[in-house]
């Protein structure tokens, strides 16, 4: 028994599984960073200096979770997801966000509610499925791809070279274990 009262439960065998294949696929994913983008590289370059001030500014901030608060930024848009605790915690996050040089506009798409440490392993077993077989699916460029999973809702973003691409990313998406619904916000651009 724990201090709050509370029965130890062993880890379940498949929540082994899911950390093993998470530590297997890692690899592959590093693999496809070197992949051709459909950005510019200094436009790459600005997104992610973006990204890593708003991060810094949500780990600064006492009323934000950084670990529960994903930031993606394309062409100076952001994108916030992730589950927090309160509403002003959310509006708090956007509020960085915003304030931040270089951002174009903000998508606040956090939720709140309160996460168990197993949907987080779960949803991170999911997102780790789907980068998996989009890095090997030769019509998608993984690279432009970002997703997020949430209680098993999965937010595919980014930007891809065609309709079918986008297509593909979603079916993807959808036909992956644990997977309750598919948002899926991908651009198509063409070069």
């Amino acid at each position: 028994m724990t201090k709050e009262g509370s029965v130890y439960e062993k880890p379940s065998r498949n929540h082994w599984n899911q950390w093993l294949l998470a530590l297997l696929l890692a690899p592959a994913l590093v693999v496809a960073v070197g992949c051709a983008s459909t950005q510019s590289a200094a436009t790459q370059i600005d997104d992610a200096a973006v990204g890593t001030a708003i991060k810094a500014k949500l780990t600064a901030d006492p009323d934000d979770n950084p670990f529960e608060i994903d930031v993606d930024v394309d062409d100076g848009v952001v994108r916030l997801s992730g589950v927090v605790a309160t509403a002003a915690a959310r509006s708090e996050a956007g509020r960085l966000a915003r304030n931040t040089d270089g951002v174009r506009g903000v998508r606040n798409d956090i939720t709140l509610g309160d996460r168990t440490a197993g949907e987080t392993i779960t949803d991170a077993a999911i997102t780790t499925k789907i980068k998996a077989k989009l890095v090997a699916d030769p019509e998608v460029s993984a690279t432009d791809v970002d997703v997020d999973t949430s209680l098993g809702v999965v937010t595919l973003s980014g930007t891809v070279k065609t309709g079918a691409a986008r297509s593909e990313a979603e079916k993807l998406a959808r036909d992956t274990d644990g997977v309750r619904r598919v948002r899926n916000l991908l651009e198509v651009r063409s070069e």
